[in-house]
C-alpha cells in the first residue's frame, strides 16, 4: 500500500498540471478573439465621405469608423475597395465592415444588418454648366448617363427605360467622361456632387425634389449581432458627446 499511494499521487498531480494548462490555453483564445483586428472596407474614392491623400485614407466615414472604434474599443484596420467590391467581400470574410456612404435598402438588408443610420442624403445629377435640357430625373431618358458601379444610383438608373448607363469604378473617372462630352450627365449622391460643382465650375449640379431621401449606415454579415451592438453603442456616444458634430463641420461646411 505504501508503494501505491505516491504512483497515486504523481498521476493525480500530472492531471491538475494539465487541466491547468488547458485553463489558461482557453484563456488565451478569448483574449486573442477579444483582440483581434476588425477588417474595416472602405470607399476612398469621392470626398468628402471617403478619399485618399498622399496614399492616406480620410474623409468623414474614415473618421466617424475611427471614432466609433475608440469609443467601442474595437481593434480595426481599413482596406480602400471599389464600392462594387464590398458586399461581396464582407460575404466572404475578406472585411468584417463596411462604411461607404451606403445607402440602406430593403434588398441589402437582405444580405446584411446595417447599424443605426448615420447620415441622411440623397442622390443628384451633375451636367454640363451650360446644359439647359435636363433638370431632373425623368429628363436623363434618352441620355449617356455616368453611375458608379453597384451604387443606389445605379440601382436607380438601371430601373428607368430608354437611359443609356455607363458604369465606373469611381467618381471621378465618370466626371472625367462628362468634361470630355462622352456623357451627357453623371449621377451621385448629392454631396458628392455639391463639391465637384463647387470646385469645377464647367460643371454644374441639378437636384431633382422628387428624388427620395436616404438613409446610409454601417453594414455587417447577418451573424455578427455583437459587433453591430458595438458599433451602434460607439454611433450613439459620439453623437451624446459632440464628437460626431464636430466630423459634420469638419466635412460639411
Amino acid at each position: 500500500m505504501k508503494k501505491i499511494v505516491p504512483f497515486i499521487i504523481l498521476i493525480l498531480s500530472f492531471i491538475s498540471c494539465n487541466n491547468k494548462n488547458t485553463q489558461v490555453n482557453n484563456t488565451s483564445s478569448q483574449t486573442n478573439e477579444k483582440n483581434k483586428t476588425i477588417m474595416v472596407g472602405i470607399y476612398v474614392y469621392d470626398y468628402p465621405f471617403g478619399y485618399l491623400s498622399n496614399g492616406q485614407i480620410g474623409g468623414f466615414d474614415y473618421d466617424i469608423m475611427n471614432e466609433i472604434a475608440k469609443s467601442s474599443e474595437l481593434e480595426i484596420d481599413f482596406t480602400a475597395m471599389k464600392f462594387e467590391e464590398l458586399m461581396p467581400a464582407l460575404s466572404s470574410k475578406q472585411i468584417d465592415i463596411i462604411i461607404a456612404g451606403m445607402t440602406v435598402t430593403e434588398e441589402r438588408k437582405k444580405l446584411v444588418n446595417f447599424s443605426k443610420e448615420y447620415y441622411k442624403s440623397s442622390q443628384a445629377i451633375l451636367v454640363d454648366k451650360d446644359n439647359e435640357y435636363i433638370n431632373t430625373f425623368d429628363d436623363l431618358i434618352g441620355k449617356r448617363v455616368g453611375v458608379i458601379n453597384g451604387t443606389i444610383g445605379y440601382s436607380y438608373i438601371s430601373k428607368k427605360q430608354g437611359i443609356n448607363i455607363n458604369g465606373f469604378d469611381t467618381g471621378s473617372s465618370a466626371l472625367l467622361a462628362l468634361k470630355v462630352e462622352k456623357l451627357d450627365a453623371a449621377v451621385f449622391d448629392k454631396v458628392t456632387c455639391e463639391h465637384y460643382a463647387k470646385n469645377d465650375n464647367s460643371i454644374k449640379l441639378v437636384e431633382d425634389p422628387n428624388y427620395p431621401i436616404e438613409d446610409y449606415a454601417i453594414a455587417v454579415r447577418k451573424e455578427d449581432t455583437e459587433l453591430l451592438q458595438k458599433i451602434n453603442d460607439g454611433l450613439t456616444e459620439i453623437i451624446n458627446n459632440g464628437t460626431y458634430q464636430q466630423l459634420l463641420d469638419k466635412f460639411f461646411q
